[in-house]
């Protein structure tokens, strides 16, 4: 049987972006209102200032901030007010010395203004004169125009998923349009005699279809469309012809299974038939070195052919497949989490471990509790919390080293 000759996860990260450079995800203009979700294609400006004019940021009253000084439970001020700003009205009036005018939160703030005292802090002793028993500084409960954003400011940056925020932001700013980049579709095949179909029974040596639905949750995680699920028996001419298939009417094919050399295991030799441009064969990397990678350059279509266990199958997607795609989009890598190693862990030299934790709340912040698990393991998916990389020139981490955990 020929070895694999394996390349590092950085070589084959390299060789992915390199052979797709022409590859361009399409992008699409979208309201504002069905946005959220999606991957910002290109750098967002305001077009005006956050706020438009200075605005107060309590009910009380404006007024020139010197006014207040010296103010005090024992020896308030006294003050003439002037007039009044609704939240709806502009500022058609401006205090003069020992006056204020009455203001609610959003108010705008007048000329001759340049502060606000809470109301809480004032009482009125008579029509239209007010005590005022602690002073202000000049810009307190005040906020400027502009001074949240200002126009020509970059409010959403290319690769930034527009959430929540990324969503009352234009709303606030008036944008109702932004563009995005489309979710990239993805067509997830999963071969093996050994796979029983759905609600079909288990019969001797049967086992049901795990892949097909973890590959699926991962990809839409990740921000892709699946558009078709496959399922294959070990059969090349059957396998060929649902790579053809799904290459043509897919950016991602995801292939299950039969990545490996043995005597049934006909991906490569597929891949190689479709494509003509197999660009890895092994990675150096436990668990995941079965795996394939080619590129269709004449349908630009990537295509993984990903190893038949499940924690494998999960853990090379998000190590390869889903970092290129942030990668091609500019999105955020994934946030890391610092642990410390609940108990000494070996590794073999020469290759990347990846390590299946779960994360335990300490005192002083998490415990990484390693998830041990055989690479058919099923339960090792839902008990692990994050995953910790062991590098290739490594032997292990040691119980009570800091590490960082990228949640799954």
């Amino acid at each position: 049987m020929k070895l694999l000759n394996t390349d590092t996860l950085e070589e084959v990260r390299e060789k992915l972006r390199t052979e797709t450079e022409e590859m361009k995800f399409r992008t699409c203009v979208m309201d504002m209102e069905e946005s959220c979700g999606f991957i910002c294609a290109e750098d967002v400006f305001s077009p005006e200032d956050m706020p438009p004019f200075d605005r107060s940021t309590v009910d009380g009253y404006a007024l020139a901030a010197q006014e207040s000084y010296g103010a005090g439970e024992s020896s308030p001020v006294f003050l003439h007010v002037c007039g009044q700003i609704g939240i709806e009205e502009a500022a058609e009036i401006s205090p003069g010395e020992g006056e204020a005018v009455r203001v609610q939160t959003g108010s705008m703030i007048p000329e001759g203004a340049d502060a606000a005292v809470m109301a809480e802090y004032t009482e009125e002793y008579a029509p239209g004169q007010i005590i005022c028993c602690r002073p202000v500084s000049s810009g307190e409960n005040v906020m400027r125009r502009g001074e949240d954003i200002r126009a020509g400011e970059c409010i959403i940056r290319r690769g930034q998923k527009i959430g929540t925020a990324e969503t009352g932001m234009m709303a606030g700013l008036g944008i109702r349009k932004i563009r995005v980049y489309e979710r990239p579709s993805v067509t997830v095949i999963s071969t093996g005699d050994e796979l029983a179909g759905e609600g079909e029974p288990l019969t001797a040596g049967k086992i049901r279809d795990i892949n097909t639905y973890t590959l699926s949750a991962a990809a839409e995680e990740s921000g892709m469309t699946v558009l078709n699920k496959i399922r294959t028996a070990d059969d090349e001419a059957e396998i060929r012809r649902a790579v053809q298939t799904a290459s043509e009417k897919s950016d991602i094919v995801l292939i299950s299974g039969g990545s490996s050399k043995g005597n049934r295991d006909y991906t490569k030799e597929v891949l190689e038939d479709v494509t003509g441009n197999v660009f890895t064969h092994g990675i150096a990397l436990k668990p995941g070195k079965p795996t394939i990678l080619a590129y269709d350059r004449a349908r630009r279509t990537v295509i993984a052919g990903l190893p038949g266990h499940p924690m494998a199958a999960l853990l090379v997607f998000r190590l390869v497949i889903a970092h290129w795609y942030r990668m091609k989009t500019g999105a955020k890598e994934p946030f890391l989490i610092p642990a410390v190693m609940g108990s000494n862990v070996s590794s073999n030299q020469g290759r990347e471990t990846c390590l299946p934790v779960r994360l335990i709340r300490t005192a002083d912040g998490y415990e990484a509790a390693p998830v041990y698990a055989k690479s058919g393991s099923i339960s090792a998916l839902s008990e692990a919390d994050a995953f910790v990389m062991i590098p290739r020139d490594r032997e292990g981490i040691r119980k009570g080293e800091r590490i960082w955990a990228e949640l799954l």
